[in-house]
């Protein structure tokens, strides 16, 4: 039994290589079983279930477990990415959302899938370093030699016709379609590198780089970033569902003033360095931080003094990446004056 292992974030790359990885499997082993899935138990259930058939195993938001299982036991997999704000527009046009949602899916994907970018058995295809660079039939032949399903060049060229190949408009000088003009002609819903879609708002589109551009994990030709997620991700405690305003009147009650934004992190040990702007004084008011995912991850209680910018720190340990990330920014006692501002959270991956 043989499984081939596709990974990757929504959008046009990962709908090409999964559609790669069939036509492989189709050649290599006729008839196989698609194994479309996020957890280990799927996959265990399949292996004990199904001795001897063979199978494609998909999956965009894979759970901590199943990527760690396929680092420790260094199986070929295939990992599609490309750039983030690609894939929200590239949801919008597929699916009927339009808000912030888009932003929190490709998240998910991002974070779910950060172990895989620098595991030494992965073949990692980003659409934008391939783009108009490298015809189809050499990257069929590049993910056959890394799953070393050894097809022949008749399979090869009948695997071709199932990924782009023989488009009318598609055919470069060798009569052999580069990447993008061979995914128009077989993807439904096709767009452009950077392409702006109708369906995604200017302000949506410039809050998604902010947040998920620093997740682009897996170039080691440069630092890791710090993940920023900026007041306008964030929601306002005092109208449930609407967003946060860049002023936060105290006068009140206790309450929950601010939650939000459910976004995801990858696993691992974070800090989360809040920052804010009293800009009318408190007076010696409590506010209480809490971090939640399936469980509370870390609380901390601030008491600011006077007006100012603040921040302050705390450790949490994310342990499932498809789990939201909730904040809570809670006043422990009534108030009768004071003022909040310039709300924001960045995440430092802890040392």
């Amino acid at each position: 039994m043989t499984i081939l292992f596709a990974f990757g974030m929504p959008g046009v790359m990962s709908s090409w290589g999964v559609a790669a990885v069939h036509a492989l499997a189709r050649e290599a082993f006729g008839e196989y079983t698609i194994i479309t899935t996020d957890t280990i138990e799927d996959l265990k259930q399949h292996v004990q279930s199904r001795s001897g058939t063979h199978a494609v195993l998909v999956s965009q938001f894979p759970e901590a477990r199943l990527s760690e299982l396929i680092v420790k036991i260094n199986v070929p997999f295939l990992l599609c990415l490309e750039d983030p704000i690609d894939a929200v527009s590239y949801l919008a046009r597929a699916t009927d959302q339009r808000d912030f949602g888009l932003v929190r899916a490709v998240s998910a994907s991002l974070a779910c899938l950060e172990p895989l970018t620098s595991a030494s058995a992965g073949l990692v295809l980003r659409r934008n370093d391939i783009g108009q660079r490298s015809s189809i039939d050499l990257l069929l032949k590049k993910i056959d030699e890394h799953f070393s399903t050894e097809l022949t060049f008749e399979q090869i060229s009948s695997a071709l016709q199932h990924v782009g190949m023989g488009s009318p408009d598609g055919a470069s000088n060798t009569g052999v379609p580069k990447l993008e003009e061979a995914a128009a002609a077989v993807i439904v819903g096709y767009l452009t590198p950077k392409e702006e879609v109708p369906e995604l708002s200017e302000s949506l589109r410039e809050l998604a780089g902010k947040v998920l551009r620093p997740l682009q994990f897996g170039r080691t030709e440069t630092a890791r970033p710090s993940i920023f997620w900026p007041r306008e991700t964030f929601l306002a405690g005092d109208r449930l569902g609407e967003g946060l305003d860049s002023s936060l009147d105290l006068t009140g009650g206790a309450r929950c003033l601010i939650y939000g934004p459910y976004l995801h992190l990858p696993s691992g040990r974070w800090d989360a360095k809040f920052l804010f702007d009293v800009e009318e004084d408190c007076h010696g008011q409590i506010f209480t931080l809490e971090i939640h995912a399936n469980e509370l991850l870390g609380r901390l209680r601030v008491c600011p003094q006077g007006t100012g910018s603040f921040e302050t720190a705390v450790p949490v340990e994310v342990l499932d990446p498809r789990t939201p990330i909730e904040i809570r920014l809670m006043m422990d006692s009534g108030a009768i004056e004071g003022r909040l501002s310039a709300w924001s959270i960045e995440w430092l991956r802890a040392a």
